[in-house]
């Protein structure tokens, strides 16, 4: 009886991952996301984005989804081991991960990879791999801390339970958000999912995996304070200012100099982040976070908080920031004007002439970095 039970679970297995392979290739998300566990909202929302980047970077046709092996887990859990392979441009790419299975109301779902677990109050930690606990304890840890930070910040709460997620492998982590994704992304998070990172068993910087906690979970808090309203260069001028700068131990005493700006911030709106190569995007963040730096120390935390808030006014729009970019921005301009009395290229020459007047000097920032 044991052994036909367990022939009906994996034909039925093999049937979700062959209709898995069938929706990419026909390019149809409601058949895809059939297949997801129904009560995991994260994981659905991250799937729905994988989708549809998937759809659109691969070569048409190209998906397989092969089972390797099955192991029964849990009671009602199954773990799979799958071969994943598709082409882009003609370029295959291979890559083998495990998947958990959970029998459900409406039949056998994917649940996202096998991970461990461990919770503190409202974040949960998922890592992939055993080796990766410490380093799972430092960014529950980080993420509890962050989450306080903001809230004294900003007055803001996560509106669920904040999810994070460790991978030892980059290749996983990669294929787990989206295809398209470049080498060079360590961390990730969009509106409505987890905070992702890249794991190692070896944990040689723990301030620089609590900043990179920081960077995602702040975020997370924008894509919730401001209706993911926010346009690009604002999300993550706001993640790298606060990465240095919320929390004790792991905040930079000394910083840089500011530097010449590459672009102007008309040409930064329309630069799609993913697009560049590694030396470029650094670029990027690092405009980013300078201007908005500037915005902080000129104007302070209050008027940000009013600029979320006036964003917050628009309607949400479920699409990858990337595919929605003309959008936001032209609402974030609006807002900037209705908070700060200024266009977006006002502000830009008062502080290009703040740079020049202060020579690369810096004040101190106005946002209170105090201990938990």
């Amino acid at each position: 009886m044991i052994k036909a039970h367990e022939s009906l679970v994996e034909k039925e297995i093999t049937r979700l991952i062959k209709q898995k392979e069938d929706a990419v290739n026909h390019k149809d998300r409601r058949r895809f996301l059939e297949v997801i566990h129904p009560g995991m909202r994260t994981y659905i929302q991250e799937q729905k984005r994988w989708f549809d980047d998937a759809v659109r970077w691969i070569d048409r046709g190209s998906f397989r989804l092969k089972m390797i092996s099955l192991i029964p887990g849990k009671e009602h859990q199954v773990r799979v081991w799958l071969e994943q392979q598709y082409s882009r441009k003609g370029k295959t790419t291979t890559v083998k991960f495990p998947l958990l299975f959970q029998e459900t109301e409406k039949g056998w779902r994917d649940a996202d990879l096998p991970f461990y677990h461990i919770a503190r109050g409202d974040v949960l930690v998922h890592y992939s791999d055993e080796r990766l606990k410490e380093q799972a304890l430092i960014s529950l840890e980080a993420a509890d801390r962050a989450v306080h930070g903001l809230e004294r910040q900003f007055g803001w709460h996560p509106a669920e339970r904040l999810e994070v997620k460790l991978y030892h492998s980059p290749e996983v982590f990669r294929q787990s958000i989206k295809l398209s994704l470049p080498d060079w992304a360590g961390g990730w998070h969009e509106a409505g999912q987890s905070v992702k990172l890249i794991g190692t068993a070896a944990v040689t910087d723990r301030k620089l995996l609590s900043s990179g906690i920081v960077h995602e979970v702040t975020h997370q808090m924008i894509s919730e304070m401001t209706g993911d309203n926010a346009a690009y260069w604002l999300q993550e001028g706001a993640a790298e200012y606060f990465q240095s700068h919320l929390l004790p131990g792991i905040r930079t005493e000394e910083e840089e100099a500011y530097v010449k700006p590459r672009w102007s911030l008309g040409r930064l709106e329309t630069i799609h982040l993913e697009s560049l190569p590694e030396k470029e995007a650094k670029a990027y963040y690092a405009e980013c976070d300078q201007f908005f730096r500037f915005l902080m120390e000129q104007y302070g935390v209050e008027k940000v908080k009013q600029l979320f808030a006036v964003l917050e006014l628009s309607p949400a729009v479920d699409r990858d920031s990337g595919e929605k970019l003309p959008l936001i921005n032209r609402r974030t301009r609006s807002a900037i004007r209705k908070v700060y009395g200024k266009s977006l290229e006002q502000l830009e020459r008062d502080w290009i002439r703040s740079l020049k007047e202060e020579g690369g000097a810096r004040p101190k920032p106005s946002v209170d970095p105090s201990a938990d």
